[in-house]
């Protein structure tokens, strides 16, 4: 072998190491570039961040350190920039549509729940058996055989004969019916009436 060749050989060597050295310097930056074109794709961006932290420390690794630092430098900053600005824009958009839904409830309120009372209805067994005696002021034109026979007193048959006799312009008038005394009237007195509707006596 003609040693006239071995220093192209070694110059040939060198050549290729520091093409290589600048190949990954120049890798970094590129994917720095690009990391910053893509941060606001969620995710590929800082893909590219890393790449360009691996890159830079292959830079150090080959006796590229201040280039390899600079770069190194730049992806962790960068890193830190970009994540600062997709925070920044997450909360602006959650803000505006938070805004946004607050003005929709505005100009459509939920209609509130209205909670009634419901009166209590008569139990079947109520209804059987007609209202309980002396549980009603009754209208004794108008109330029914039931509602006379809550009256004290007044059973059946008497509840019957006090229809028979309609109308009354007094109470004193129930003394036509058989078996209604005076005394019975007055017992009756607090119990009824001859004008208003029948309703529910006040303990």
């Amino acid at each position: 072998m003609n040693p006239s060749f071995q220093p192209d050989h070694g110059k040939r060597q060198v050549a290729e190491s520091v093409t290589a050295k600048s190949s990954a310097v120049r890798a970094g930056w590129i994917c720095l570039i690009l990391g910053f074109l893509t941060f606001w794709i969620f995710g590929l961006g800082f893909i590219f961040f890393v790449a360009t932290f691996i890159l830079a420390i292959v830079a150090m690794c080959t006796n590229r350190v201040g280039q390899g630092v600079v770069l190194l430098g730049s992806s962790v900053g960068s890193s830190i920039v970009c994540g600062i600005i997709s925070l920044a824009l997450l909360s602006s958009a959650f803000t505006a549509a938070l805004k946004k839904e607050r003005a929709r409830r505005t100009e459509h309120p939920t209609p509130r729940v209205q909670l009634h009372r419901v009166a209590p209805s008569e139990t079947p067994l109520q209804q059987l058996l007609g209202p309980a005696k002396s549980s009603l002021v009754v209208n004794i034109n108008t109330a029914s055989a039931r509602e006379l026979e809550s009256l004290p007193n007044i059973g059946s048959s008497r509840a019957e004969q006090i229809i028979a006799h309609r109308p009354y312009t007094s109470v004193d008038e129930l003394s036509q019916v058989k078996g209604v005394t005076p005394r019975v009237i007055d017992q009756l007195r607090p119990f009824v009436k001859t004008d208003g509707e029948t309703e529910p006596r006040s303990p």
